[in-house]
């Protein structure tokens, strides 16, 4: 799918309340290249309902533009996993950006979760993310972002990767604003330092029961395997955020499932 402005989103989906009192997928829309298999309720019916789009192909191409909306109305809960690690090609004679889109909206006392894979770069590979979430009052948010190159040894090809999030209250303002920018200098250079850090995740929590979320995640360093790793206050008391340095993409996908379990219902 190329990039052009003011498109519709290829993958919109709707989740609510169900008569029986669970969450279930109220509307969808689904194009090509995504299909999407029925959600399924791993938890029982007070538990979220887990949604997976797949992709044909699992990879971003250079110009490709992916547009995403997804809204938990109030009182559901939804957790949007992935297939796997998102392959992100390159393109060494015409460079041009790869891009995906977020638009995730949780209303009030909703619980979304945004559990997705780590991308993984090819080398000279560009790409840019951006997340926009919509917070209703006393809803929660858990946003994974991660990403790696696929051959962390290769040189500096001209690639880099933009992640910008950017979280607002259902009137307008903003609650939180975090933008992540690398080169593949900056990664080649990160990586040469003692203990070669070569794939990055940041975990997003945002709860208005900020006690509990401390609980399961205590402020100051996490032990992760191969990981340095410190969770934090998020800028105005939004929540916390959690910072993944990993040796390898394997370990920052092993980090990446750790938390999950930690965040299990």
């Amino acid at each position: 799918m190329k990039d052009g402005p003011g498109e519709a989103p290829q993958v919109a989906l709707v989740c609510g309340l169900a008569r029986d009192g669970g969450t279930a997928l109220l509307e969808r829309h689904v194009e090509w290249p995504w299909s999407l298999p029925r959600g399924y309720r791993r938890a029982g019916r007070d538990g979220p309902l887990t949604v997976l789009p797949q992709c044909a192909g699992a990879a971003l191409l250079p110009g490709d533009r992916w547009r995403h909306r997804i809204e938990a109305q109030a009182g559901a809960k939804v957790d949007m996993i992935s297939a796997g690690a998102l392959l992100v090609h390159a393109d060494r004679k015409r460079p041009r950006v790869a891009r995906s889109d977020w638009e995730l909206m949780a209303g009030e006392g909703a619980v979304l979760r945004h559990l997705q894979d780590p991308n993984v770069l090819m080398t000279g590979a560009r790409m840019a993310q951006r997340i926009d979430l919509t917070l209703a009052p006393g809803a929660t948010a858990v946003l994974f972002d991660g990403m790696c190159r696929q051959s962390p040894e290769a040189g500096d090809a001209g690639g880099w990767w933009l992640s910008d999030l950017q979280v607002t209250a259902p009137g307008g303002r903003v609650l939180l604003r975090d933008r992540q920018r690398v080169s593949e200098a900056d990664l080649a250079g990160i990586r040469a330092l003692p203990g070669g850090a070569a794939a990055f995740g940041t975990v997003t929590m945002l709860c208005a029961d900020r006690g509990a979320l401390r609980q399961a995640f205590p402020e100051g360093p996490m032990a992760l395997r191969d990981c340095y790793a410190a969770c934090g206050a998020a800028r105005g008391g939004a929540g916390l955020v959690l910072r993944i340095a990993a040796r390898t993409g394997g370990a920052l996908d092993r980090a990446f499932r750790h938390v999950r379990e930690r965040l299990s219902p």
